[in-house]
């Protein structure tokens, strides 16, 4: 390890002031050399207090993803993942992607993770900003630096992913927990992947497959979530619709305390990997709690919205009043004529500003 390292390690475990001469015994440097990584750590955005004779304490860190900072929040919770952090890329969804295309087959054909499918099941890209966010449907999501978290969890269920409607619900209430546990804020769901919160856009997820050539089943899920923390400064069509969890906690008169994105991220991927091996051990109690959970949270029960046809489906729009969502998560709607239609979220499309 580097002296600055060193150093920095042993700040953070120290719950008082370290001497600068206990600093340079401990890594066999100059008083100097000390001072140097100090400044150096400064710089980096830690913020240290220097008392003479007293020595160097950390007063804050900078908010940065740190791979080995998850995974131990994680462990806690008895979860093992692979954790890729990186400053700025296209979009952590491509990542997990390219690296899925490297694997292969994740599971036999009993069923069994294959070695390249263990090593990428239950793994974890997060990114300080993305170039190329996605959202559904072509959409784009802006990801700009210091204003959000933006992560994606690869995960390859025993049999394959079934229903993707149901891996998006359950990322969509995952979510919704975390906020509420750590900013005490409970949030409303558009169908089938948005968060809101004070009627604007917090949150969006996006749920890709990764399908096996060979037996044409979808082998593992790529579950992409951007959630806006702070105020991005958004101008145009965009600003009337998406949001952040500081501009509706200053809307509600409340104190924005901001949470540390390693933690935020780390509570998001524990609520879904508990969803998704209750899926894969058919524990029918917590996916029962799941679904009831996203339609209490629905903000579209009993509205009228107009329903859209995506490209490559046919039909024209219509409106309709939404009933309710299935165990499928389907949509149930009534149209003004009273048929009722259970909708597919891959065939149709809601706009935010049909029913807000």
């Amino acid at each position: 390890m580097s002296t600055k390292s060193v150093i920095l390690e042993t700040l953070q475990k120290s719950s008082d002031h370290v001497s600068g001469e206990s600093l340079a015994q401990i890594c066999s440097v100059s008083r100097a050399a000390v001072w140097k990584a100090i400044r150096s750590l400064e710089e980096e955005g830690f913020k240290i207090e220097a008392i003479t004779n007293r020595g160097y304490k950390i007063l804050s860190e900078p908010d940065k993803l740190d791979s080995k900072q998850i995974q131990k929040i994680l462990s806690e919770s008895k979860i093992s993942a692979s954790v890729f952090t990186f400053p700025q890329i296209d979009s952590t969804n491509s990542e997990a992607k390219r690296r899925a295309a490297e694997v292969g087959s994740f599971r036999d054909s009993n069923g069994n993770l294959t070695p390249k499918g263990k090593n990428l099941h239950v793994s974890l890209f997060a990114a300080e900003s993305q170039t190329g966010g996605k959202g559904r449907l072509g959409r784009t999501f802006v990801s700009p630096a210091d204003s959000g978290v933006y992560f994606s969890l690869l995960y390859s269920p025993r049999g394959g992913v079934k229903n993707p409607a149901l891996f998006t619900a359950a990322a969509a209430v995952a979510v919704s927990r975390a906020i509420s546990k750590l900013f005490d804020e409970k949030c409303s769901i558009k169908w089938v992947n948005d968060i809101f919160l004070c009627e604007k856009k917090i949150s969006g997820i996006l749920v890709e497959g990764i399908t096996n050539f060979e037996t044409g089943n979808i082998d593992a899920a790529v579950v992409g979530i951007g959630i806006n923390l702070k105020n991005a400064n958004l101008s145009g069509e965009i600003a009337k619709i998406a949001g952040s969890i500081e501009e509706a906690k200053i809307a509600q008169g409340k104190n924005f305390v901001p949470c540390k994105k390693n933690q935020i991220i780390s509570e998001v991927v524990k609520n879904l990997v508990e969803f998704y091996e209750a899926f894969d051990n058919s524990d029918e109690e917590i996916k029962s709690k799941m679904i009831q959970e996203y339609r209490a949270s629905s903000m579209l029960i009993g509205k009228k919205v107009k329903v859209n046809p995506v490209a490559g489906f046919s039909g024209e729009s219509y409106n309709a009043t939404v009933k309710e969502i299935t165990e499928e998560i389907k949509l149930i709607v009534e149209t003004e004529n009273g048929e009722e239609i259970a909708l597919s979220s891959g065939e149709v499309s809601l706009h935010s500003y049909d029913f807000v």
